[in-house]
């Protein structure tokens, strides 16, 4: 009997495997367990089952061994267990002309039946000790490994259910059934490196790029047709701890280089690839069943678990990158580089990415995961889709075409991204001799601070595009992006800007060799873009030359909103750019002085360019002030006032153009007026050393980044200059320690007038006004 039955395994086996004898197979009939030792599979038939693309081949397979446990007497309730020991598999990546076969599943006979059978086959739970991919190439080399993997069936709250009729839901009334699978797996481990000569092994590559994850898992949830099994819809959602990720530079130069070379191969392949036909009558793929709405006479449990479309969810509880430079030439540095070995750390906390390939455009959104339907997100593309229909409506002068758009118009389709982040920290960037209790931030969130509710993110994003889903030939709303902010506080650090800049180019190198550069396609529309930053704050810190305690340490600008957006937030704004074009025209530049009077132009006209981008902007009231640090009392410098502006921008120019709706009034007194004089001066040297940089990196290349022009038009400035309190210090006098709280007080008794020891003599003040 035994011998029957290993004959008749290998006999269906010989198609995946090769060399399978009896003495590697070993039957329990009686207890319905079964083992396979040693298995070499066939690479060729594994390729075509996996339809692999042809540049990718399977070099070797071979799996350590194979145990099957039946429960023959429990195939309703227990599910058949498969344990795997070990599977290694070698892969390369060629460049040459491949030939697809024939898949050995694609003949097989299709009865449109679902019954038994199939659910043993969904049912069955797969166990595997370790994955491990190697990859190979004349360039690159890698490996992709897993670490205890496991499929089982889950029920539909995700827990671990005894009896396998708790992990479906089924619906007699729509012959609808849900079932829910589970992924999971404790260690995820991808490298990937380039050689530096191809005679090397995959033992001396450099340059490696590693990613290394703790546990994760995947949860999916299938809807099918109770007739057929056919799949209706799915949602699959990915979910991962914590993610750590050091990278080098030379790693990411190394990583677009190996995108490059991958890119490359699927190019030629899509030229050269040959395709075997597939036979008339034959097909690989069910027809899919039509969806039938939700009936009342569902029970409760199918009701509250339904869902209406496929969508794919990513779940990041946390990740920490570090970007470091281990560069040890020093030439590659620009002069009086101060900047050794830096090193930079970003931590996003609860990343969400949802994506929704095929759902109505004008939907509520109420089936959405862990989505607030009611928003400001879903209002302005909603907004944005009646507009473009009025003026779809207008560009179409056929009869026809119209109606066919009006009539087509409710079944209009998006495909939709949303990208949310719970909270983010980024530091400035530190050196070998940075202490950790000099770290500072660069990027920190306020979300604490400013008490938001728990379920309002740091960082919300989303893109939506259209489709008709029965024709191309309609016309379809522009691509959207919505992106929103807030609150946060940005640092002004000049060190983290010239490490950012320096890793900005070698990156760009990098991309500029690998010929990664986008194309951007003029004839396309232009997207409507919106961004919203919430309760921004820049931190702008002063110089310090000396201990005095009454000279301000930091300059703050804070706002509570700042909208930049591609459609004109008013249809009647117009900005008073023209008695500013002679003005301009009067100015000496170095260069980019006559794309930038033709974006003074095209402001003023309202119109825009071709092949420019322009955006308008406004802020909500914006107000400067100076403060001795955290937790101190800021002083106010500059009161409330609101501003509007555009901005035109292209591949060599950016012109920035802003009004202030109100007039600005400056208070200032001496200590201020020392700081913000120094801050100019500081802020100009700075961008000397910028210069300096650019030409370091460019060298005899003209300079790729672009111009920028700003242009402000304030209507009227009124200064108070506050003369200092007291007699003026002498320089050959130590300078008094005056507390925070002293200078804090003393100044906003002055404005205030409740000062009034000696006032006559020694509170001295200038009002000026600049028109």
């Amino acid at each position: 009997m035994a011998s029957i039955i290993k004959n008749q395994l290998i006999k269906h086996l010989s198609k995946f495997t090769r060399n399978l004898k009896p003495e590697q197979i070993s039957v329990d009939v009686l207890r319905g367990n079964s083992k396979l030792k040693n298995i070499e599979i066939n690479e060729e038939v594994l390729s075509d089952i996996l339809e692999l693309p042809s540049w990718l081949r399977i070099k070797k397979a071979c799996c350590c061994g194979v145990t099957v446990n039946v429960p023959w007497t429990r195939l309703k309730t227990s599910p058949i267990q498969i344990f795997v020991d070990e599977i290694f598999v070698t892969v390369e990546l060629v460049s040459g002309r491949a030939k697809r076969g024939e898949n050995p599943f694609a003949n097989m006979a299709d009865n449109s039946s679902y019954g038994f059978a199939n659910k043993v086959v969904e049912n069955m739970s797969l166990f595997i000790n370790s994955v491990e991919i190697n990859f190979d190439s004349d360039e690159f080399g890698g490996s992709f490994t897993l670490s205890r993997l496991s499929v089982v069936s889950k029920s539909p709250g995700w827990q671990t259910a005894n009896d396998l009729r708790l992990t479906r839901i089924t619906c007699s009334a729509t012959n609808r059934t849900l079932m829910y699978k589970q992924i999971s797996w404790q260690l995820l481990r991808v490298e990937a490196s380039a050689k530096t000569s191809k005679d090397e092994q995959r033992s001396k590559i450099n340059a490696p790029l590693r990613l290394i994850t703790s546990g994760g898992k995947i949860r999916v949830a299938l809807k099918k047709s109770s007739i057929d099994g056919s799949v209706i819809h799915a949602r699959i959602q990915t979910i991962m701890e914590d993610i750590l990720w050091v990278a080098t530079l030379p790693q990411l130069r190394s990583a677009i280089a190996f995108s490059s070379y991958i890119m490359s191969l699927v190019k030629e392949a899509q030229k050269e690839v040959v395709l075997v036909p597939t036979p008339a009558g034959a097909s690989s793929h069910r027809p899919r069943s039509s969806e039938a709405p939700l009936s009342d006479s569902s029970s409760n449990a199918f009701k509250m678990f339904y869902f209406d479309q496929t969508s794919y969810h990513l779940h990041v509880n946390k990740i920490d990158l570090h970007l470091c430079d281990d560069a040890n030439i020093t030439n590659k540095y620009p002069p009086g580089w101060d900047i050794e070995s830096g090193a930079m750390q970003v931590t996003l906390y609860r990343v969400l990415i949802d994506i929704y390939p095929k759902t109505l455009a004008k939907s509520d959104r109420s089936t959405w995961m862990h989505y607030q339907p009611a928003n400001v997100f879903t209002q302005w593309m909603h907004k944005r889709l009646d507009d473009q229909f009025l003026e779809l409506i207008k560009a179409i002068k056929d009869d026809t075409s119209r109606t066919r758009l009006e009539r087509c118009w409710p079944q209009l389709m998006g495909f939709h991204v949303v990208v949310r982040i719970y909270d983010v920290i980024v530091q400035c960037v530190s050196d070998k001799n940075t202490k950790k209790d000099a770290l500072k931030d660069l990027f920190v969130s306020e979300r604490h601070a400013r008490a938001l509710p728990t379920d309002q993110y740091v960082v919300h994003f989303e893109l939506a595009s259209y489709f008709h889903p029965m024709t191309d030939t309609l016309p379809v709303p522009k691509l959207a992006m919505y992106l929103q902010m807030g609150p946060f506080s940005l640092t002004f650090d000049e060190r983290t800007l010239r490490w950012c800049l320096y890793v900005a180019h070698n990156l760009g190198e990098a991309i500029e060799d690998g010929n990664l550069t986008p194309k951007i396609d003029t004839t396309a529309p232009k997207p409507d873009i919106r961004i919203d930053l919430l309760m921004p704050k820049l931190v702008f810190p002063l110089p310090t030359p000396t201990n005095d305690a009454r000279l301000p340490l930091r300059l703050l600008i804070s706002m509570s909103t700042l909208s930049i957006s591609s459609c004109d937030f008013e249809a009647s704004q117009r900005f008073h750019v023209q008695p500013f074009a002679g003005a301009v025209e009067a100015l000496d530049f170095l260069h980019g002085k006559k794309e930038f009077m033709e974006h003074v132009a095209h402001i003023q006209l309202g119109s825009t360019p071709i092949e420019s981008e322009k955006f308008f902007l406004r802020t909500s009231p914006v107000w400067i002030d100076t403060d001795h640090g955290n937790f101190t009392k800021g002083l106010p410098l500059i009161n409330d006032v609101s501003f509007c502006g555009v901005m035109i921008a292209d591949l060599k120019n950016l012109s920035v153009y802003v009004e202030a709706t109100d007039e600005i009034t400056l208070i200032i007194d001496h200590f201020q007026f020392l700081q913000v004089t120094r801050f100019a001066s500081k802020i100009g040297e700075f961008f000397e050393i910028l210069s300096a940089d650019q030409k370091h990196f460019t060298g005899e290349k003209p300079s790729s980044g672009p111009c920028v022009f700003f242009l402000a038009n304030i209507e009227k400035i009124r200064a108070h200059v506050f003369l200092t309190m007291g007699s003026m210090a002498s320089p050959y006098d130590s300078c008094p320690a005056i507390t925070d709280a002293t200078t804090n007080s003393s100044f906003m008794e002055r404005l205030s007038g409740e000062h009034t020891w000696n006032r006559e003599r020694k509170n001295r003040s200038t009002n000026i006004v600049v028109r």
